[in-house]
Formats: C-alpha cells, structure tokens, sequence
C-alpha cells in the first residue's frame, strides 16, 4: 500500500515555490559580492540573507500545502499583468519628459484600470495622495533631484 502525499493548497505550493527560486536567484547574484562575516558585513551579505529567508519562507509555504486546504491556482488573466505594465512604462516615460507629478499621476490612474471594478473618482482621489506622499517622501524628505513638472 502506497502513501501518497496530496497537494491540498495548489495555490500555497506555486507561491512558496515562486518565492524559493526569488530567494536562491538572491542567493546566487549575492555571490559575486565579498560576503564578509558578521563583524564586517560585506556588500553580499545583506541579499544573501534576504535571499534565505525567502527562500526558507517559500519552503514553510510549500510545505503547508500539503497539510493545510486551500484556493486552487486562479485562471490566467492578462489584462492586469498588461495593464501593469503598461502603467509602469509609462510612468518611466511621464517622469522623463513630464515630471513626477504627472508620472505618478499616470502610474495610478492607468494602473487602477487592472481591476475590473475601475471607480474614476476614487482614482483620481488616490492619484492626488499618491502625488503629495511621493513629493513629500522623494523630493522634500529624501532630497531626490526629480523634476516635478516640465520645464517649458
């Protein structure tokens, strides 16, 4: 009699398993850095340890999905993984030529329409907080010489 061990939770092992090649990519490209020890930490030590507790977090994640019932994995939808990308290029674009104002502007406004259940108010609402917060944050705060309109 054989045991075999069931995949309760797919969506759990696709997702600890995604997060475990995340962390071990981590790992590896750290390597190219001097590690150093504890003492001394090197430039590699910091992803490296990143890299193993994600790494150890996936491994916890794709155990439980043989213990724990869970979601299967969702269909595949290529409208919000299009519509994000195209937001964040053009986000890239608007900053270049159009300042951070703009350019956060779009990347909220074009990125809301990933979701079916696009309300226009309340995006432009968050556009307007999300302008403040990254002014506030980037350009005041942080002191990061982004342009915040076009110089005509």
């Amino acid at each position: 009699m054989r045991s075999v061990m069931r995949i309760r939770s797919p969506k759990d092992l696709w997702s600890g398993l995604i997060f475990v090649a995340i962390g071990v990519a981590f790992i590896v490209l750290a390597q190219q850095y001097r590690i150093g020890d504890l003492q001394r930490m090197g430039p590699g030590m910091f992803p490296t340890m990143v890299g193993a507790l994600l790494a150890a977090l996936g491994a916890v994640i794709a155990v439980r999905s043989f213990v724990l019932n869970g979601p299967p994995v969702p269909p595949f939808e290529a409208r919000p993984l299009g519509v994000s990308l195209l937001a964040i290029v053009l986000f890239g674009l608007a900053l270049r030529w159009l300042g951070l104002v703009a350019a956060v502007a779009v990347l909220v406004l074009v990125g809301a329409y990933a979701a079916r259940d696009v309300r226009p108010l309340e995006n432009v609402a968050l556009a307007g907080v999300m302008v403040l917060f990254s002014v506030g944050i980037f350009v005041w705060l942080l002191g990061l010489p982004l342009p915040l309109w076009r110089e005509w």
